[in-house]
């Protein structure tokens, strides 16, 4: 089976890299005292966080670190005090956070979005009706749709922001597939806005450090999230982690990455045709729009039957009208050839609709 459903971009030449970071680490670690066993926020965390703020350009009291980009973002809904609330996010966008807000009984009502993601025109509209308290966004190679939403339209939906005092939830997973992003909304809007960033997507899911990025006025609240959800974080990993980003290694990975992706993106793009949304050029997943009257359910199960796993749209869809699509993941094989063979057994499925 093919696999174009989970979406972790890999290189056959990160093997044994996260090996030798983390028995350095190890190394380091060990000569440290028996108190290093202690919680992380008990030891080192306030070292770890000034290294990561310094690689990331913010300030040391804005930065937290996180087991991973998904626990990012389950803190940041809880210490912002929007769980349980309202919260506005991109019709369709990132199942992962919309199983969090379902698991902390937060509302979310949907905004429509374009080839340039979020319409700020939408979430106006949704704001005047009442309640919203929250804006989840992935605005930089977002997940499933692959747009990246232009500095123009950013700067207009932190208006809006502003005007109805809403919290900015903002997911990096995917930005840097995209080499010169724009501003993001932790510049825009830094009193407001929550930044998630993992290594994931950049380096590999094994690894399970994240960065936070929040407002100076919740630093309070991230630490009692953060000590409620985890207690602290693995520190040998960790240092690992930021060392990695610290020699220029991630940032290799990344442009590696970014090349091999706009390969497989191009590619996928000229077999599907204009069925396939537009998006960021080096994404490794792309968007494929369905025909009126095909059900998205029916080309899901007629993928499988052809050995090809892709993400059904219902499960990054806040409402129903919003699941019209498939997302096919250019990252859930590690050889090219492989992943080309499934986008066109896909093109297949497709062209007997």
């Amino acid at each position: 089976m093919i696999d174009l459903m989970w979406n972790f971009p890999l290189l056959e030449e990160q093997k044994g890299m996260w090996s030798r970071y983390l028995r350095a680490a190890m190394d380091a670690f060990e000569g440290e005292s028996v108190e290093s066993l202690r919680p992380s926020f008990r030891t080192a965390e306030p070292g770890l966080r000034e290294r990561a703020a310094k690689w990331l350009g913010y300030a040391p009291e804005r930065m937290w670190i996180t087991c991973g980009g998904h626990h990012g973002t389950l803190n940041a809904l809880m210490a912002s005090g929007v769980a349980g609330e309202r919260m506005a996010v991109e019709g369709t966008t990132y199942p992962g956070f919309l199983d969090q807000c379902r698991a902390t009984k937060t509302e979310m009502v949907a905004c429509a979005v374009d080839y340039d993601g979020l319409v700020p025109e939408s979430l106006r509209e949704v704001c005047k009706r009442g309640g919203v308290r929250g804006l989840f966004t992935m605005p930089t190679v977002q997940n499933p749709l692959g747009f990246v939403t232009p500095l123009a339209r950013r700067e207009q939906i932190v208006e809006i922001a502003r005007e109805f005092e809403l919290t900015i939830i903002e997911d990096d997973a995917y930005g840097f597939m995209e080499e010169h992003a724009p501003t993001s909304y932790a510049e825009l809007a830094p009193e407001r806005t929550f930044y998630v960033r993992g290594l994931a997507k950049s380096f590999a899911p094994g690894i399970r450090t994240g960065f936070l990025v929040a407002p100076e006025s919740a630093a309070g609240a991230m630490a009692s999230s953060l000590k409620c959800t985890a207690t602290g974080t693995d520190v040998p990993a960790n240092m690992a982690a930021l060392t990695m980003c610290e020699d220029g290694t991630l940032e290799r990975v990344m442009r590696e990455k970014r090349s091999e992706g706009a390969i497989r993106n191009r590619a996928a793009r000229e077999m599907l045709g204009d069925l396939c949304a537009s998006g960021a050029q080096c994404a490794w997943h792309v968007w494929v729009r369905l025909p009126e009257g095909v059900h998205v359910d029916a080309i899901e199960r007629a993928c499988k039957e052809a050995g090809v796993m892709v993400s059904n749209g219902k499960w990054c869809a806040v409402a129903p009208e919003y699941g019209r699509g498939l997302r096919l993941a250019l990252g859930g094989e590690v050889e090219r050839e492989r992943t080309l063979e499934g986008v066109r057994r896909v093109t297949v499925v497709l062209g007997r609709v």
